[in-house]
């Protein structure tokens, strides 16, 4: 090969060579970001499981496109848990009446409560679902105030409790 044309070719391949050393970090640290980025968008979605609309497209409804809206208002007339006064990420907006039975109810912010889901307390599952996301307590406002500051252990082994358990919708 001649000499005059191996020096332009060497030069290419170096320059090449030096961009790409000096772009590689920054696409790596691209990579990190977006991957970051997905694990809390992911991390989000499992944290915010609706189990309200779940159930209410089991009954052929959907959530209105104004019901974030109406949740994020009524958290902050209400921010913490009606039975223990949790305030957190783990609090949950808790139709009375439930959406899936009654829909005209489901932006009515007299049909909302706070409860929470917060590790050993769980009193939306307990108290709003009476253990169970497919039923209801229509009571759920009376039983806050019975199990005031209660654990979910403590709540389980009330007799009261398990009678409603029993009679459950």
């Amino acid at each position: 090969m001649n000499n005059a044309l191996l020096l332009p070719i060497i030069v290419v391949l170096v320059v090449l060579l030096i961009g790409y050393i000096l772009l590689a970090p920054r696409r790596r640290r691209h990579q990190a970001i977006h991957h970051h980025t997905k694990r809390r968008v992911v991390k989000n979605l499992l944290k915010r499981v609706d189990h309200g609309a779940r159930v209410a497209i089991e009954h052929g409804h959907q959530r209105s496109p104004l019901w974030p809206g109406v949740a994020d208002a009524h958290l902050l007339r209400e921010p913490s848990c009606v039975v223990c006064g949790y305030r957190g990420r783990h609090v949950q907006v808790h139709h009375v009446k439930p959406f899936h039975l009654h829909p005209n109810l489901e932006l009515d912010p007299n049909n909302l409560i706070t409860l929470c889901e917060a590790g050993g307390r769980e009193h939306h599952l307990i108290l709003g679902h009476l253990d169970s996301w497919q039923s209801y307590n229509e009571h759920v406002r009376a039983d806050a105030k019975h199990y005031y500051r209660k654990t979910a252990a403590q709540i389980r082994d009330d007799l009261r409790w398990r009678k409603m358990m029993v009679e459950r919708p």
